[in-house]
């Protein structure tokens, strides 16, 4: 992913609209690139901060933002890796269906 691309697919990061193939490799290159990072901090810090203007409780943008990443890397990765063994399994249950019927039917 590029700068282009990551920088605009923020707001979506923070929306958690991104698929999990788009989102590692999003976060990916926002902890590889300075400048996409704090355009990030910033557009989070913006909407956060706005929600959070009236609240008297105080807070930590900066290790949300971070727990944020984390969090969505892990679910990301979580479901990437999910969807790759439920391949496995439908590709093993086709085989075994096939491998089943062409005994059934070889009689």
């Amino acid at each position: 992913m590029n700068c282009y691309e990551c920088k605009k697919r923020i707001k979506d990061f923070l929306n958690d609209s991104l698929n999990s193939k788009t989102c590692i490799e999003f976060i990916d290159h926002v902890r590889s690139c300075k400048d996409c990072m704090e355009e990030l901090s910033i557009e989070f810090l913006v909407n956060e901060g706005l929600k959070r203007l009236d609240t008297a409780t105080s807070f930590d943008l900066e290790r949300e933002l971070n727990d944020k990443i984390n969090q969505s890397y892990q679910k990301a990765r979580f479901y990437k890796n999910f969807a790759f063994i439920c391949s496995i399994v439908v590709f093993l249950a086709a085989f075994l269906l096939g491998l089943f019927l062409s005994t059934l039917f070889s009689y």
